[in-house]
């Protein structure tokens, strides 16, 4: 699962001529709070890494591998992971399905590793930093200042064990970068109730008990209104992109896995 050539330089370039030096953590960070709404990518890691923990003790993992190919993790893979760094295997089934076996078997290693000794503080997570008002990369207005840089798996891990992001566990790079907008990806080709996309984009808005109990669109936004007045038009265009994603699903019968 290797970039090409040609982009690999081009990283390596962008990074001597943009580099500055991170600076560590120095906060708890809610993952919660950090993923929404627009990483649900992380949502669908921490799925995969449930199936692996769930699956039959006794099962070869060559049957697993076949299995997981049902799996939004396969979305995930071809829509953001494949896309937007190896797009080249968007016109090799074969070498696409390959790469993606390779993943899911990098993920079973990584979560037995994480079960046996924990988080690894050798390799933090990397958050991004930012100022002033951003635009995702779909166009959207967003203005908090912290995004998740590189690291989702990790954060998965977290995520499903129900633990925050510790200040050991992270740095912060101050380069400034786009703001990823995977969720408008993603609802385009994995299903989820409205119930739930509420439950995932709550905690980004609300604090404490006020993110919680929302099940509705509705009342989502007359909490947000109400708490939060500053970020209602964030959430209203954000919303309403995720909503035209979500409709473009259910449009097509479902058919993008």
């Amino acid at each position: 699962m290797r970039r090409s050539l040609p982009a690999t330089a081009a990283r390596t370039i962008r990074r001597a001529v943009t580099w500055r030096p991170k600076s560590p953590g120095h906060e708890v960070v809610g993952i919660e709070w950090l993923i929404s709404p627009l990483r649900y990518d992380v949502h669908i890691r921490a799925a995969m890494f449930e199936a692996i923990a769930t699956r039959p003790a006794d099962e070869p993992i060559e049957d697993f591998l076949t299995r997981s190919e049902n799996h939004p993790y396969v979305v995930w893979f071809r829509e953001i992971e494949a896309a937007r760094f190896r797009p080249w295997l968007l016109k090799d089934d074969a070498a696409l399905r390959a790469d993606y076996r390779e993943r899911v078997r990098k993920a079973v290693d990584t979560f037995a590793s994480f079960s046996k000794t924990g988080y690894d503080t050798r390799y933090p997570v990397t958050l991004r930093s930012t100022r002033g008002e951003q635009s995702t990369d779909t166009g959207l207005p967003f203005g908090r200042s912290l995004h998740v840089g590189d690291g989702g798996h990790r954060l998965a891990l977290l995520l499903r064990a129900g633990s925050a992001l510790e200040p050991a566990m992270y740095r912060v790079d101050p380069r400034p970068r786009p703001v990823l907008d995977n969720t408008s990806i993603l609802l385009r080709h994995v299903p989820l109730s409205e119930a739930d996309y509420v439950a995932f984009v709550a905690p980004g808005y609300l604090f404490g008990a006020g993110a919680q109990g929302l099940h509705t669109l509705e009342a989502l936004e007359k909490a947000v209104a109400e708490q939060a007045p500053e970020r209602i038009t964030e959430l209203r265009r954000i919303v309403d992109a995720h909503e035209r994603a979500r409709s473009a699903y259910q449009s097509s019968g479902g058919n993008h896995g």
